[in-house]
């Protein structure tokens, strides 16, 4: 996204009411660009009494400190539309680069009478993009994020990190990785930034500028000198996101990420992830898995669907089954396979199961879903629930194999 519309992006925001985003896109282009660093102390007190004004539970800032705080935002932005010429010049994005690649990966796990194979997989991981892996629980799901990681080896195939250094320890220092169970950590959470950007070699007055930079961005300010005990879990996760982000690596690998996070959380740490990926200063390549298949999908470029071990799936989300024959509709209200073949006509059903949820209906590819729509309306039934899922890996799941 050029300078241009990150501008009109913000002024949208600003127009609107979400303050939260509006305060963390600011701090991204004011940290993206040099010529803004001298607005990023700015941005980055906006962002900061946003976090200490929101009560905590309120889905805004309101009142007094709401207007403060957006007039303060809009002045800066009108800042940085005066230099809007210089930066549109001085705007070059760093160039995507893969920074994991495999061909052939497989792992296998022998355990009793048990046998597990992951593979062969094929997966290439490029700065700039979000990949989604998915599928159910003992699919080996977290066994692809630690070879990612560089935390399990492999018995058959090739992997290597192109843009990381040769030594197995150097290279770990290029990987974050966050598993769906964190350790317990001690002292406060400002003290674990502080020490996590030293041991990667960030010191001094940059290490403070640092911590104090993914503070305000991750929504950590008030809870700096807090201890694990002091901290709900979607506060945990988010410091653990905090103690990654804080020295920029290239890959971040997140297991479950949001497997306990209420529906404002996830939305929340979605927006960071696809914000980070994006970076026009320091793209990273992020890979998670979760079960949350929608939220996943919405944000990832790319998704992998493992079954039984297999990549069922593995390419572009844009590009998952355009070739398809038919349509799958995930529908719930008053309606029965009687009253849908009354409605379509029994060519157009040529599915209908009952999930216990849902009912999955499946169609020829020529009964869009405005099609649809409109022969239910004409049938008088009503909806509570209506999905498309004719693009979806979501369908994967119901497939037997």
């Amino acid at each position: 996204m050029s300078p241009h519309h990150r501008l009109d992006e913000l002024r949208a925001l600003l127009a609107g009411t979400d303050l939260s985003l509006a305060t963390r896109r600011l701090m991204d282009l004011c940290d993206d660009y040099p010529l803004l660093h001298d607005l990023r102390p700015a941005a980055m007190q906006v962002r900061a009494e946003y976090n200490m004004g929101r009560e905590l539970g309120a889905s805004e800032l309101s009142g007094g400190s709401a207007e403060q705080v957006k007039a303060q935002a809009q002045a800066l932005v009108e800042a940085i539309a005066a230099r809007s010429a210089a930066l549109t010049e001085q705007a070059l994005a760093r160039a995507s680069e893969t920074v994991y690649w495999s061909q052939g990966v497989v792992k296998r796990f022998h355990s009793g009478g048990h046998r597990f194979e992951l593979g062969p997989m094929d997966l290439e991981l490029r700065t700039g993009e979000i990949t989604g892996v998915v599928g159910e629980n003992g699919n080996g799901k977290t066994t692809l994020l630690r070879q990612v990681a560089g935390l399990l080896n492999h018995d058959e195939g090739e992997l290597r990190w192109p843009a990381a250094p040769a030594d197995p320890f150097e290279r770990r220092g290029t990987i974050a990785w966050i598993p769906q169970r964190s350790a317990r950590w001690y002292g406060t959470l400002l003290q674990n930034l502080r020490f996590t950007a030293s041991i990667h070699g960030i010191n001094g007055a940059a290490n403070e500028d640092r911590v104090q930079y993914t503070l305000h961005r991750l929504g950590l300010t008030r809870f700096a000198n807090l201890t694990w005990n002091e901290l709900s879990s979607g506060y945990k996760l988010r410091f653990e996101l905090a103690r990654m982000v804080v020295w920029r690596p290239r890959i971040l690998v997140l297991d479950e990420p949001i497997a306990n996070l209420d529906l404002q959380a996830q939305q929340l740490f979605l927006q960071d992830l696809k914000h980070l990926a994006a970076s026009a200063r320091d793209p990273v390549s992020i890979i998670l898995s979760s079960q949350q298949l929608h939220e996943i999908e919405a944000i990832a470029d790319r998704i992998v669907f493992l079954k039984n071990g297999k990549p069922m799936y593995s390419g572009s989300t844009a590009g998952f089954d355009n070739d398809r024959s038919s349509n799958v509709y995930e529908l719930k209200g008053a309606l029965d396979r009687q009253r849908l073949i009354a409605a379509l006509g029994a060519a157009n059903v040529l599915a209908l199961d009952d999930t216990g949820i849902v009912l999955r209906l499946t169609t020829p590819r020529a009964l869009g879903p405005r099609e649809l729509m409109r022969a239910l309306n004409s049938a008088d039934i009503e909806l509570s629930y209506f999905r498309d899922i004719s693009t979806s890996t979501r369908k994967l799941f119901h497939q037997d194999t």
